[in-house]
């Protein structure tokens, strides 16, 4: 029986002892010196006391009666495992998966060592607070990609030559890509802001996502966040979200000119080389178009970013707010675009062709900034429905929040539909672990969105407890509690620690990556095609735990698995932000008119 108390130590010798477990032998981490046949998944960086506490056992034989015992300071519990709850198949390697429910009787704060049958004991961590001391760490490896400042840490300052950026601008329709030189050969002034990835192109959409999580994840839990690497007297989050909006504030140099982009694909073709050492510098174009999509994300940024700072740095926020007003009725205006991209064969990808979500989103924080409730007619007016993943393109959720906090409809039925086929998901498909979505170029970072979405629904109201597991099911999930047994954010004292990431610089410096958040499992269908271009191949020491339909690979070279993203560090501040939140309403929708 599951979560019997016992007085004494079980008795391994008795009749659910199995014999075949002897062979089995396991490092705390989960992974063995030889090869095993039985590993444990468990939140190698710990629980609070009231969340979920679910540790998956895998094993290529059947274990059903197995003993397990946890023990810690005037504390023993034991049980047996039941009957597989799910056999090989996407998610799971192996053929037979139990699943150990510890949630309601291991809640007091402390230290507990976990053994299943003769298996070396893992740690599991029981603490009052124990996300909120990682926080910071993502903020370490945005500093790093930090473009036109001085204040970029670990390297040397890059990109200088921003400053007076050669102006492209749309040749023909903007929606088919193509750019040329502007009539009057103008430069523009687009120092700073952050590199997107790997690479050392700036997008604007990326940005102002990236900007405005950080916004939301300060707003959520101000008092995780510290004072550990700003060259100011701000907290390290304030200190980031400040180097966005002074990047911003440049991207509207005039009423008909407004940049979506910075660098371009020639980036591509260089080779690896640290951002100081860019021979493009001085030559990179900066591409403008008045595109809505990027337009309005930005306006959702200033907005937002003049409430949040105006505490610390009023001139800051004046400007911000002075040039929200300004850019989102020059929006709205019908000269105005869709959306804008480059059409290259690496940089399609960055193309959003809707731009309700960011409109519907502007709007709301316009009101928010004025009072105004005529906003809110105008963010009802562009209401997006529901998205099916979260995303630097999938912002839905987060105007579908602020109109729901106000009694929208449109919203509340928005946030419902998508974070109910976010929950089906995750009971269906993406068994054990509760996946919220399929397997996609990005997983981790676009589970983590689709996990803070239900954890806001929750606290909404809107969904009951189920929401509040999945999203802790994906904070496990990234934290080992997955087939791999590793956390996919960078942290050297965390077992089972990654050794790689696709990141030029990190490996160019030979610096390890904190903070970093990898891109995690993809499918098999969109990992194969890109395999011709990695260097080298992957060591093999997680390929026993791929699946029929699923691939992660801890190789330098594997951008598809690997590539860190800036927005999808903001991702694992926001979910770490609401895991450790004390504030009753997590978006700060309560400045609406």
């Amino acid at each position: 029986m599951e979560g019997v108390v016992s007085a004494s130590k079980p008795d391994f010798g008795g009749p659910m002892y199995n014999p075949l477990l002897l062979t089995c032998l396991m490092l705390s981490g989960g992974l063995a010196t030889a090869e095993p046949d039985t590993v444990i998944r468990w939140n190698q960086q710990g629980y609070a006391p009231e969340q979920p506490k679910e540790i998956i056992v895998m094993s290529q034989r059947d274990l059903m009666g197995t003993v397990w015992q946890v023990e810690g300071t005037r504390f023993e519990l034991e049980g047996t495992l039941g009957s597989s709850v799910i056999g090989q198949g996407p998610n799971t390697p192996w053929p037979f998966n139990y699943r150990i429910d510890l949630s309601d009787a291991l809640q007091e704060p402390g230290d507990y060592d976990l053994q299943v049958g003769n298996l070396a004991p893992v740690g599991l961590k029981i603490r009052l607070a124990p996300y909120a001391a990682l926080a910071n760490l993502p903020l370490v490896h945005l500093r790093m990609q930090r473009s036109g400042t001085d204040t970029v840490t670990w390297r040397e300052a890059s990109h200088f030559g921003d400053a007076a950026a050669w102006l492209e601008v749309p040749d023909g329709d903007p929606a088919d890509g193509q750019w040329q030189s502007a009539p009057d050969d103008r430069r523009v002034n687009v120092l700073g802001g952050w590199y997107d990835a790997g690479d050392h192109i700036k997008f604007t959409l990326t940005t102002a996502y990236t900007a405005y999580h950080l916004l939301l994840a300060y707003e959520v839990a101000p008092e995780i966040f510290e004072t550990r690497h700003s060259t100011s007297d701000l907290p390290d989050i304030l200190d980031e979200i400040r180097h966005g909006l002074e990047y911003v504030l440049k991207l509207w140099p005039d009423r008909d000119t407004f940049i979506v982009q910075v660098g371009d694909s020639a980036d591509h073709s260089l080779g690896w080389r640290l951002p100081v050492d860019d021979e493009l510098d001085g030559q990179r174009p900066a591409k403008a178009a008045l595109a809505r999509v990027q337009m309005a994300s930005v306006v959702a940024v200033l907005a937002r970013g003049a409430r949040v700072m105006e505490p610390h740095d009023p001139e800051l926020a004046g400007r911000c707010a002075a040039m929200a007003r300004g850019l989102m009725e020059r929006a709205q205006e019908s000269d105005t675009v869709p959306l804008a991209f480059e059409r290259a064969s690496t940089n399609d990808f960055y193309r959003d062709p809707s731009e309700l979500d960011q409109m519907s989103l502007a709007a709301l924080e316009m009101a928010a900034l004025d009072g105004d409730k005529a906003w809110l007619e105008v963010a009802e007016h562009y209401a997006p429905g529901a998205s099916r993943e979260v995303g630097w393109a999938h912002w839905q959720w987060l105007p579908n929040s602020g109109m729901a906090a106000v009694g929208i409809k449109a919203g509340r039925e928005g946030l419902a539909t998508e974070v109910g086929a976010y929950l089906e998901h995750a009971a269906g498909p993406g068994q054990p672990w509760g996946l919220p979505i399929r397997y996609i170029w990005g997983s981790v970072a676009r589970w983590i969105g689709s996990a803070n979405a239900a954890r806001v629904a929750t606290a909404e109201g809107m969904i009951g407890p189920e929401g509040d597991a999945l999203f802790y099911g994906v904070l496990d999930y990234v934290f080992g509690r997955n087939n791999w047994g590793v956390s996919f954010l960078f942290d050297e004292r965390l077992p089972n620690r990654l050794e790689e990431l696709y990141s030029p610089t990190a490996y160019l410096m030979d610096r390890y990556p904190i903070g970093a958040l990898s891109a995690g499992p993809t499918s098999r269908r969109t990992h194969r095609p890109m395999e011709q271009f990695f260097k080298e191949p992957d060591s093999g020491r997680l390929a026993a735990f791929d699946t029929e339909t699923a691939v992660f690979h801890d190789n330098r070279y594997d951008f598809v698995c690997h590539e860190s993203t800036i927005g999808a560090q903001a991702d694992i501040v926001l979910m770490l932000a609401l895991a450790s939140r004390a504030s009753a309403d997590p978006l700060g929708w309560e400045d609406l008119p």
